[in-house]
């Protein structure tokens, strides 16, 4: 079956429902695999070569297909998971990992997302975009981050949307430009630099939860300069060397909250937690991901 959305009976939530299987063939992410892959994006260095490549995910949450409700009454609503999925291969070494690139490396791959943010903006029936990473490597034995498109807002982004309209509304100024004034002068500050500012929440919701807000009211990664872009990895890499020093064992998420597209504005951040056993798309987003139908489980648990 193509991927669905299916929205609760019961609660506010919808979940993401894809019985695509990876492959244990390869590495299909490694130099010398290009032609395995659809490519959108690369950087180079100076010998032509590619340093990080962005790639149509071949396990993908969306796909770009036809969008419409395949079916839809009081109890029952689902949509064809419609949009633009992608992967992005953070670094040619197949024995690397995320947290030990350079910033420089870092910034590289923060680059392409601001890239293909851009481009999938522009595409029809996009409502949200996500960015997701973790290195639990699942899909590929090599390390990746994930770009996707949804056709609807999650509900957990429609709170903080709520939230952050609300306080606008009431006092005329942005809820996280307050916040991460306040938390750069207490006890929870862990570190900042000229762009951004790192702190353990107030109320956390995952084990190690770190944001990072930016200090200028930015709704988008896509409106960061370079000089910012290179302060947001290095706050980045340094957060993930104190994380490994006090996470055993070092498995982490990382997620980006971005203006939805119909949203005049916003103020974007990032989150960054210890990985439970939770899907990165459930702890960022609020989705439920489920790798098996209801469908093939009532067909299993029947003997049918």
């Amino acid at each position: 079956m193509q991927n669905e959305l299916r929205k609760s009976y019961d609660i506010k939530n919808w979940s993401l429902i894809s019985e695509i299987e990876p492959s244990s063939v390869g590495c299909s992410l490694c130099p010398g695999s290009e032609e395995k892959t659809e490519e959108t994006f690369r950087i180079e260095d100076n010998k032509g070569r590619w340093i990080v490549r962005s790639i149509v995910d071949p396990y993908p949450f969306t796909h770009p297909s036809k969008f419409k409700i395949s079916e839809s009454e009081k109890l029952f609503t689902a949509i064809k998971a419609h949009g633009w999925s992608e992967v992005v291969i953070e670094t040619r070494d197949h024995t690397r990992e995320f947290h030990e690139l350079t910033s420089e490396e870092i910034k590289n791959v923060l680059t392409v997302y601001k890239n293909r943010v851009n481009a999938l903006r522009k595409r029809e029936n996009v409502e949200f975009i996500g960015i997701l990473k973790d290195n639990m490597n699942i899909e590929f034995e090599h390390s990746y981050s994930k770009i996707f498109t949804l056709p609807i807002v999650p509900e957990s982004i429609k709170e903080k949307i709520n939230t952050f309209n609300d306080y606008q509304y009431k006092t005329e100024k942005c809820i996280y430009c307050d916040i991460a004034k306040k938390e750069e002068k207490g006890p929870r500050h862990i570190l900042s630099n000229d762009s951004f500012i790192a702190f353990a929440p107030f109320s956390q919701t995952e084990n190690f939860e770190v944001l990072v807000v930016p200090k200028k009211h930015h709704t988008c990664i896509n409106e960061l300069n370079e000089f910012e872009i290179f302060n947001l990895a290095e706050i980045l890499k340094n957060l993930l060397t104190r994380l490994k020093a006090a996470i055993n064992p070092f498995k982490y998420g990382i997620v980006f909250y971005l203006r939805p597209n119909k949203e005049k504005d916003f103020h974007f951040h990032i989150k960054i937690f210890q990985k439970t056993f939770h899907s990165t798309l459930d702890e960022g987003y609020g989705i439920y991901l489920s790798k098996l139908s209801p469908e093939s489980v009532a067909k299993i648990l029947r003997g049918k």
